[in-house]
């Protein structure tokens, strides 16, 4: 198949022309579900979305008022398209419930590739406004996680992200993604699209952390650090944040502690023991919420919100999709804010 390049979107970021806003998810705060089906409510054309996964439960489940707007957008006679990771040895009960209840509906519904993990959560709402970031549509995303997310209403914006998912939507995921050539306009807004072997967020997260001056604080799910395979796009991250904490950055990282998944608890307990040993500082997410947010920021000022964990297989192998803001302490400094409440909350590495 013949690869297709896109060249991404990048444009100047000012508060007043690209209203941009954080939706941060705890179990006590659901402000994505919130904020999501407003939005799918004002939409008159078109609703594209595309998720990792998405569940409808029995009764009246955590999904469903998203579930609903999609079906009244569909009833009023937008265009709603959504596109779902296919599990390789199929999808669950709730998974196939969802699908089945939308495409009875009006909403045109497709599986990914099986061969590919689309790990993706992102919509598009009438070709200007997006919502990107850790959340898909399941119960323990919307109840019992925190998450992140950014909203941004732009029509360029949108314009690369539609295209994204379209290419997506036709299968046609050998294409490939580039960022512009440094020097780069601050403030700015880079969307990072990433096709398997993209590399885009692999490309963008060491930088980042290459040019902290004080602070560098992560909330990942998952870190992957693979002292067999020192090349590995996530151990280049690794060996970034330690070499900023041995030139006197500040280097806090948050971690899900992977209670009852045990390849993730050990994944993560070897990353942030490696972290700490270059002086780093590693905590654990309180173990009765699961942190599935994946987000950078540096010097408060420089922020990365995505799908993407910092392991092998979201940074080279599936299909994620996330959002930088640079020089934008307005976004910064909040979302900082949010990274000390957590951390307050977390619990020491072992």
């Amino acid at each position: 198949m013949k690869r297709v390049a896109i060249l991404l979107f990048f444009a100047v970021w000012t508060a007043q022309a690209l209203p941009i806003i954080p939706l941060a998810t705890t179990p006590d705060r659901g402000t994505y579900l919130e904020f999501v089906a407003a939005r799918i409510a004002s939409a008159t054309e078109e609703v594209l979305v595309a998720l990792s996964d998405l569940r409808l439960y029995a009764g009246d489940g955590a999904t469903s008022p998203l579930v609903a707007a999609l079906v009244a957008a569909a009833a009023r006679g937008a265009e709603v398209r959504v596109l779902v990771d296919r599990r390789g040895d199929g999808p669950y009960r709730e998974q196939q419930a969802a699908f089945a209840h939308l495409a009875e509906r009006g909403v045109v519904v497709r599986w990914d590739d099986p061969q590919v993990t689309l790990h993706t959560k992102f919509l598009v709402v009438d070709r200007r406004w997006v919502v990107v970031g850790s959340t898909h549509w399941t119960a323990s995303a919307l109840t019992r996680s925190v998450q992140l997310d950014l909203a941004v209403e732009d029509e360029e914006v949108g314009a690369a992200f539609r295209s994204f998912f379209d290419l997506l939507w036709e299968g046609r995921i050998k294409a490939s993604a580039h960022l512009p050539p440094p020097p780069w306009p601050r403030p700015a807004v880079v969307p990072l699209l990433d096709f398997p072997q993209g590399g885009l967020h692999a490309e963008l997260i060491p930088r980042l952390i290459r040019q902290a001056q004080e602070s560098v604080c992560a909330i990942i799910y998952r870190l992957g650090y693979y002292p067999a395979y020192g090349d590995s796009p996530s151990n280049r991250i690794v060996e970034e944040l330690r070499a900023a904490a041995s030139r006197g950055v500040a280097v806090s990282v948050l971690l899900e502690g992977g209670e009852g998944f045990p390849d993730l608890a050990r994944d993560n307990q070897l990353a942030g023991a490696y972290l700490a040993t270059g002086g780093a500082q590693v905590r654990f997410g309180a173990p009765e919420t699961t942190l599935h947010a994946k987000c950078l920021i540096v010097d408060s000022q420089d922020v990365l919100i995505s799908s993407a964990n910092w392991s092998y297989a979201s940074l080279v192998q599936n299909v994620e999709a996330g959002l930088a803001v640079l020089g934008a302490p307005a976004l910064g400094l909040p979302l900082r804010h949010l990274f000390d409440e957590l951390w307050d909350r977390a619990r020491p590495l072992p």
